[in-house]
């Protein structure tokens, strides 16, 4: 799967599990599966939930910034996001923000009008506390801050889990849910249902084909990092080949900034501050 010369290391398929992105996706893939664990995390009730799409990305116009949501799904009335997160960027609150934004638009666009716009639910299952207030839940909707019990009433939440405190979770099934995410294990039937459906997706060949194409793309945008490093490089050294590299890819407005941070080995702080002062520039005719 990689060369010599590629530094990158993936997690053996076999050994995948569903706080992975590429096992999550495939689990969540299963509508009954989804939906249950919406059912669990938000506590509501679903009547019939759209077929999920995993790694599904969303660009609203050719020179706006695409986002790619791990996992999309949707039912009469709300619009969910769903993203497994096992590294805590400090920026995923603001990506919360975006992801919202991105999926009113996507849908608005669609024929829509504002007085249709679903229950937008963006939903980031930490493994660890992104606050550090030790709390297992934090939700997030906007209210009046002169008055608390006026709520803006715009249909839009973010979810926030800390599966690292599943313990001080007093509902057992989301309590072992949140477990299950962290550890791979879970006492009840939903946890068994997301188990087995792990190991029927390690068995089928077309999952683990799938598998190897993610990390070849993974890869390929690294290599893509790579060799503009090293093209400018020759000319500039490798500091300015780097930001330079990050400069290209941030222009092609394909690449989430994640992304680019991993192929250039820049900061995602840098990376941040580079697209910033690209959006100050003036335009050249």
């Amino acid at each position: 799967m990689q060369n010599a010369e590629n530094t990158t290391t993936f997690k053996p398929f076999d050994e995948l599990v569903c706080s992975d992105n590429f096992m999550f996706a495939k689990v969540m893939e299963d509508p009954k599966l989804c939906k249950q664990v919406l059912e669990t995390l938000l506590d509501i009730k679903i009547e019939k939930l759209s077929y999920p799409e995993g790694e599904k990305t969303i660009q609203v116009a050719p020179d706006a910034k695409a986002v790619r949501l791990d996992v999309h799904t949707a039912d009469t009335h709300r619009d969910f996001d769903i993203e497994i997160q096992t590294t805590l960027y400090t920026e995923l609150r603001q990506r919360s923000r975006y992801y919202q934004d991105m999926m009113d638009v996507d849908y608005l666009r669609k024929g829509h009008t504002y007085s249709e716009l679903k229950e937008n639910f963006v939903i980031f299952i930490c493994l660890e506390d992104l606050f550090g207030q030790g709390l297992p839940i934090y939700t997030f909707e906007n209210i009046c801050n002169e008055d608390n019990t006026v709520k803006l009433e715009d249909k839009t939440y973010k979810v926030f889990y800390n599966c690292s405190k599943w313990k001080d979770v007093t509902q057992q099934q989301k309590s072992e849910l949140l477990k299950f995410f962290l550890t791979d294990e879970g006492d009840t039937d939903l946890c068994s249902k997301l188990k087995k459906k792990e190991q029927r997706v390690k068995m089928t060949e077309r999952a683990r084909k799938e598998y190897m194409d993610y990390c070849i793309l993974a890869d390929s945008l690294k290599e893509q990092g790579k060799q503009q490093g090293i093209a400018i490089g020759e000319k500039r050294g490798r500091s300015e080949a780097k930001l330079e590299a990050a400069r290209n890819m941030l222009m092609k407005n394909k690449f989430l900034q994640e992304d680019i941070a991993d192929c250039t080995g820049l900061s995602l702080e840098t990376v941040q501050k580079l697209a910033e002062q690209l959006k100050t520039e003036p335009v050249l005719q």
